[in-house]
């Protein structure tokens, strides 16, 4: 009755009862109806209870995308030049074409928090690539360039909002493993996650993945981008060709194993972690992660942002972030030591231009080892330095203190604050450190969107020969065709062209990027 007093006293002020003897007079009558529909529930104690609300009805969502990607690769030179002889592999200029994507489901039963999902991907060229691409050295297969299919996900998953737990083939996002998704189809892990919300400002996490896909490949391996045969294909393994027109021999893996060219995967068991989200006060967050990675590596990663002026038109903030490694179990990459520093700071130029400067460095360490590489009993990304005067045979000075990244190595996914499209300090392997200026412009409706970038890379060791300089220079363009949320998920159709422009003192020298993406989300 109260809801039937509040309608009847709107209704008379919406037709002007301004009066207030009038408006007293119907206030006071409705009150009365109140009263009465409260004595009357009292006094009937046989009444019928409210009847429950109706379940709601199951729930089936459905998302997903559809690209089409064109890739061109170009050095400075390539299979034809005479810089290439038999017994190395060729740096090809290459392109590819492809075109996939996703397609997800989700069921969720009712109001209940338990949800199954399962996404489908596929990539297929249409015979653009030509006939084996897989095994074409001058087609781009980090796109790749032939065909997938495959169920990347299926998962169950217990969801409200304090607790998600989930177990199955599934997307994950951490720093140094994650999606990886700037291709046609994106790496996916298999194992058991769980986090929740310990307190409004505190969240702590835990996750177990088993194994791990390749973003090329259609199978889930106990292996890592550090230990597995190098892909090229979907099976892993390129015949050599003797003479032209490709001199081209049998890819090796990482780790050296005799008896086969194409070396077979070293086998793990994953990796364990554990992470915690921290809110300080309301301008700052501080992350911590830990990574058990099986018989690899143990690594440690924290990192803080804080907006120190919020209420500022310029937003500026100051960022930074260190990691930790040292080698575990079985040590199959070697011995790893290495401590990585980085800091980032940026500031907001009116409404639609940021900036930011960021820098990294990875300090050099000293071994006296007789091997200096990767692999057990050496040192990953080792380099040698000669041999230790009055130390027995065999013993030599070897440099090292580069990260090691299982599962974005050779991607330029990784978290550091100066990795560019197409390297960063995670993918060569050396100690050394890089600067980073870069710049975002974005229209005030959020449909087109600009960041260039230039980064310089320097890999100095104390030894004859061991300056490697690098830079590359980014221009990365995006236009959304619908309006945009920023608030939301877009969906709608979108086309996007990144560039990169890198030169360095090795092979291949030059090289230069584009990579052209339309797509459309749904």
């Amino acid at each position: 009755m109260g809801r039937y007093t509040v309608a009847v006293t709107t209704r008379m002020l919406k037709k002007g009862y301004l009066n207030v003897r009038n408006f007293v007079a119907h206030l006071l009558l409705g009150a009365l109806f109140a009263l009465c529909g409260v004595g009357a529930a009292k006094a009937d104690t046989t009444s019928t209870p409210s009847p429950k609300p109706a379940p709601t009805a199951d729930v089936i969502k459905i998302s997903g995308n559809a690209r089409a990607f064109y890739f061109t690769r170009t050095n400075k030179f390539n299979c034809d030049s005479a810089g290439v002889g038999a017994g190395s592999i060729p740096q090809c200029n290459a392109a590819a074409f492809n075109v996939g994507g996703k397609l997800q489901a989700e069921y969720q039963f009712g109001t209940s928090p338990w949800i199954i999902g399962a996404t489908y991907f596929a990539a297929e060229p249409f015979g653009a690539n030509g006939n084996n691409p897989g095994f074409n050295p001058r087609v781009d297969n980090t796109l790749p360039g032939y065909a997938l299919s495959l169920l990347g996900e299926y998962y169950l998953q217990y969801k409200n909002k304090y607790v998600n737990a989930q177990t199955g083939k599934e997307l994950i996002n951490t720093p140094w493993a994650g999606p990886s998704d700037s291709r046609i189809v994106p790496t996916v892990y298999q194992g058991t996650l769980l986090q929740g919300s310990v307190t409004r400002n505190l969240t702590l996490g835990a996750m177990y993945m088993a194994r791990f896909r390749h973003r090329v490949t259609s199978t889930f391996d106990s292996n890592t981008l550090l230990t597995s045969c190098a892909t090229v294909n979907p099976t892993g393994k390129v015949p050599g060709v003797v003479g032209p027109p490709f001199p081209a021999p049998p890819v090796a893996g990482n780790i050296p194993v005799p008896g086969d060219p194409c070396n077979p995967q070293r086998t793990t068991k994953g990796f364990l972690l554990f992470w915690g989200s921290q809110k300080l006060g309301a301008n700052a967050t501080l992350n911590l992660y830990n990574y058990n990675i099986y018989d690899l590596i143990n690594l440690t990663h924290a990192d803080i942002k804080y907006n120190y002026a919020p209420k500022s038109p310029m937003n500026p903030f100051v960022a930074a972030q260190y990691i930790a490694e040292n080698d575990t179990g079985a040590a199959y990459l070697g011995t790893v030591h290495n401590h990585t520093f980085g800091m980032q700071i940026s500031a907001s130029f009116g409404k639609n231009v940021d900036l930011a400067f960021s820098l990294n460095a990875m300090p050099h360490e000293l071994y006296v080892t007789t091997k200096c590489g990767l692999g057990p009993g050496g040192v990953f990304g080792g380099i040698k330095g000669g041999a230790v005067a009055g130390a027995p045979a065999g013993t030599i000075y070897c440099y090292g203190g580069s990260v090691a990244s299982p599962y974005s190595d050779s991607y330029a996914t990784d978290p550091l604050y100066t990795t560019t499209i197409s390297q960063g300090l995670a993918d060569v392997h050396k100690p050394g450190d890089a600067q980073k200026i870069s710049g975002t412009f974005q229209t005030s409706n959020h449909r087109f969107k600009a960041i260039v970038a230039k980064a310089w890379y320097g890999y100095s060791l104390p030894v004859s020969g061991g300056t490697d300089a690098r830079q590359e220079l980014n221009v990365d363009v995006q236009y959304f065709f619908n309006p945009v949320d920023p608030k939301k998920t877009y969906h709608g159709l979108s086309i996007r062209h990144r560039y990169a422009d890198r030169t360095q003192t090795g092979s291949p020298f030059d090289f230069k990027y584009n990579r052209t993406q339309l797509e459309f989300s749904f």
